[in-house]
């Protein structure tokens, strides 16, 4: 005789209805699951809703993308503790450089290296493009071409009242501007070919990273913002060569053979692009090379008072070493706003700035100015006479060592037509392996880039941050800290008595 199963209480029922109802909602969830992530894996989606949109890209910057013709690789080298600028910015950069690699469609590369988390990294880096541990740079690479950013120079910083101990705040983020640019230098071709003179004791490019008195360390990080430099030397060629981007002249020591002074000078009046360097010394012949131009190089030098410590106690000595600490606005200075700190140039002499006709194109302009701490000195010193100061006979400061020919007219940013560039710099010194710092670096590149033409953007504006405020009267205050005070602690008290009031009846 079968045995009948006990019959089932309801309860039993209920719990195993629940089972059966738990075994078949677990694969349904890990369907689901599994099924929203490759959703969300094959149709990926970024959108900024950010109040000022830092990461969102322009058309120009999303039709480059979609032409590039290869890989681009970005690397973020970040040491944000040594740069102001770097740790206002840096997160907003980062951003944006993801969503590069987003719209490209997988041919750009990002990555993030930080010197004092990967060191193995940042040595690899800071070796092949002669950097040190406390830059905030980005660093594009497309095949064997590079162009190395500074984070600083992606943002105009207003200082506000951080000198009083408030917070600075960007006024303008020009990242997109900046990496654009660069990605469109770089897959355009071939590198910008600048001619660096030889022969007449110019320093030389192709030195050993041990020579102190050698251009390599320069040398590296020009080529690093895809120039080739090539070995010019006049007198012995007949002029510059036709196919010169620029001509960089750094240290002449030796006087120019006539022909090749006549060569330069018809160059920069094709018009060229130029940027010449003398340390103080004896006569080149390359001092009022641009004289028509309106800048010529002083024949001095230039000193100042400070303190000496010796045996004797603290005494007041003569220094050669010349610093530049006032800027103008120009484009090839102007990033120095966003770093801060001063040029050290070493010996340097002066520069004088001539009055140009009115309606002249062509205008000279300062760039880097002394303090009024300094005198200049007839150089090469005459037998017999000191460095000191000599009332009636030296000159007083401040003065220009730096400054810029700018051809091109407002507005045309010299695409329109061809038009003069040249920079014209008081020391040679400052560049050399042994005085070279970081600033010192950027100072040559952006006056190399300013005279190619290179620093001009897309057609990118700057994005500007937009501070939101809420402005209230008197009469909405008053309503909103009653709400908060009494309307919020009322509503809770209601609530309770209701719940109260339900259960009791």
């Amino acid at each position: 005789m079968a045995v009948t199963p006990p019959t089932l209480s309801e309860f039993r029922k209920a719990r195993r209805a629940q089972t059966w109802n738990h075994w078949l909602f677990l694969p349904i969830l890990l369907a689901l699951f599994l099924g929203a992530n490759y959703i969300g894996w094959r149709h990926y989606v970024r959108a900024d809703f950010s109040l000022n949109r830092f990461q969102q890209l322009s058309s120009q910057s999303l039709n480059l993308l979609k032409s590039l013709p290869g890989e681009i690789t970005i690397t973020a080298f970040l040491a944000p503790e040594g740069d102001a600028t770097g740790s206002l910015i840096q997160e907003d950069v980062l951003k944006l450089l993801e969503e590069y690699k987003y719209r490209s469609g997988g041919k750009v590369k990002v990555a993030v290296v930080q010197p004092f988390l990967d060191f193995q990294g940042a040595q690899k880096l800071a070796e092949k493009f002669k950097l040190t541990s406390n830059e905030n740079v980005v660093i594009l690479e497309f095949g064997d071409r590079s162009r190395v950013l500074k984070v600083a120079e992606m943002a105009e910083i207003d200082p506000g009242m951080s000198m009083m101990g408030g917070a600075a705040r960007v006024k303008a983020f020009n990242a997109e501007e900046k990496v654009s640019s660069a990605i469109s230098a770089l897959v355009q071709g071939k590198p910008a070919k600048v001619y660096v003179a030889e022969g007449h004791g110019e320093y030389n490019v192709h030195s050993s990273d041990r020579d102190p008195a050698g251009y390599s360390l320069l040398a590296a990080r020009l080529g690093s913002q895809n120039l080739e430099l090539v070995a010019w030397k006049p007198g012995e060629e007949e002029g510059v060569p036709a196919d010169a981007d620029a001509v960089l002249v750094a240290g002449s020591k030796f006087p120019w053979p006539p022909a090749a002074v006549a060569a330069l000078k018809a160059y920069v009046g094709k018009p060229g692009r130029l940027v010449i360097a003398l340390d103080p010394g004896g006569p080149t012949g390359l001092e009022g090379l641009l004289e028509e131009k309106g800048i010529v190089f002083d024949g001095n030098k230039i000193f100042r008072k400070v303190a000496v410590l010796s045996t004797a106690g603290l005494a007041q000595g003569v220094n050669d070493e010349t610093v530049g600490t006032r800027f103008s606005l120009h484009p090839a200075i102007r990033w120095i706003e966003n770093v801060g700190g001063s040029l050290r140039f070493g010996p340097a002499r002066s520069l004088t700035l001539k009055p140009m006709p009115a309606g002249s194109v062509q205008k000279p302009e300062m760039l880097v100015e002394t303090s009024d701490r300094y005198w200049a000195k007839a150089w090469p010193l005459a037998s017999g006479k000191k460095q000191d100061f000599a009332e009636g006979e030296d000159r007083k400061g401040p003065f220009t060592v730096a400054a810029v020919v700018d051809g091109s007219a407002p507005g045309d940013k010299g695409k329109e037509a061809p038009v003069l560039r040249a920079v014209a710099i008081g020391s040679a010194a400052a560049f050399a392996n042994q005085n070279l710092s970081p600033l010192e670096v950027d100072f040559m590149v952006n006056a190399l880039q300013w005279a190619l033409g290179r620093q001009e953007a897309l057609g990118i504006s700057p994005k500007a941050p937009m501070d939101f405020a809420v402005a209230l009267d008197d009469g909405q205050q008053r309503i909103i800290v009653l709400s908060v005070f009494l309307g919020i602690p009322l509503l809770t008290s209601a609530a309770g008595l209701f719940v109260w009031w339900r259960r009791r009846h």
